[in-house]
């Protein structure tokens, strides 16, 4: 057996002459599994050194990731999440990852301490590798982040189309100078999203002006607040301004009455999620209308699934977006 590698369940399943699903029901305590096949896979488990962390503990809790506790996206979805828990008799877990990367070693720990049956993540997994480790010893369902081209669980929208429909929208109206204020690119959202933007502008031959487009640090409403005024003071300033999140959006029309500019006369403004925000501010602003809550619930239901049968196959669910006109366009 090779010893500078991770052992993996493919191994287990290798040493003991059956299919991986087999292991599968035998780590988890299924019953179906015969006694002899049992005692054969415990044996090539400890003969290939397999170390799983706890997979199926009866303990009805779910862990829930979430990089942080400041963007009201996240609530909605954590909705979601919490009904279709609540129907099926589990309670959820909220633990917020930071800047931390979600990492094999660093899920594991979480598992291990809150006793967890299995993980709904919102942060994003980077590495292929340790979501097929995390995956081979307990249940997980991407939410809205997740990993493209492969065959594991997710939930989520197709940003780069929806960010796509609003500059497509914003230059039939005649708006040419659209900035975008966008989010960390580490997360996938935030990368797809200005994809989108490029792409529309590209295909209507518009010019994307790099100093319109600026990627954000972190998720801030200060600092959205910040580079909209500095965007809004130049001598060639946008006519229009796409947000990526409501939070931003938001930020951008408190910089403009700052400035002295009209909304919608003298400028555009358009955000993504349909928070509460959306309908508070004012004007009340325009926005990409995610379904959140449905993403959560169909999360946990997707989730459910997998701890009460290992074997299940992996889904891929996209759900649609709705772009929603309100007074700041």
């Amino acid at each position: 057996m090779v010893k500078n590698r991770k052992i993996t369940i493919h191994d287990v399943a290798h040493e003991a002459k059956v299919s991986i699903a087999t292991v599968s029901r035998a780590l988890n305590n299924t019953d179906n599994v015969k006694e002899s096949t049992h005692k054969k896979i415990m044996q090539a488990v400890r003969k290939v050194g397999y170390e799983n962390f706890p997979l199926k503990t009866d303990s009805n809790l779910i862990l829930i990731l979430i990089p942080d506790i400041v963007n009201p996206f996240y609530s909605e979805v954590v909705k979601g999440i919490a009904s279709s828990a609540s129907r099926h008799n589990y309670q959820e877990i909220i633990v917020r990852t930071g800047s931390h990367p979600l990492t094999h070693s660093f899920v594991e720990n979480i598992v291990t301490d809150t006793n967890s049956e299995g993980v709904i993540t919102l942060d994003p997994v980077y590495s292929l590798a340790d979501l097929e480790n995390i995956s081979e010893k307990i249940p997980i369902v991407q939410c809205a982040e997740h990993l493209e081209d492969n065959n594991y669980s997710y939930v989520s929208i197709d940003d780069g189309a929806a960010s796509k429909a609003v500059v497509d929208y914003m230059i039939s109206k005649g708006m040419k100078k659209i900035a975008l204020i966008n989010g960390p690119l580490k997360y996938m959202y935030s990368r797809k999203r200005r994809e989108g933007f490029l792409k529309a502008m590209r295909e209507a031959n518009v010019e994307a002006i790099p100093n319109l487009i600026v990627q954000l640090p972190a998720f801030s409403y200060d600092a959205a607040f910040s580079i909209a005024t500095q965007l809004l003071s130049m001598d060639e300033r946008p006519d229009a301004i796409f947000a990526a999140s409501d939070v931003f959006a938001v930020a951008a029309i408190k910089a403009a009455k700052r400035l002295g500019l009209k909304i919608p006369e003298d400028l555009g403004i358009i955000g993504f999620d349909n928070t509460d925000l959306s309908i508070m501010c004012e004007p009340p602003l325009s926005t990409i209308k995610q379904p959140q809550f449905q993403m959560g619930f169909l999360a946990c239901e997707m989730l459910l699934e997998q701890i009460h049968d290992r074997t299940i196959a992996p889904k891929q669910i996209m759900l649609d977006i709705e772009l929603i006109i309100r007074e700041s366009m």
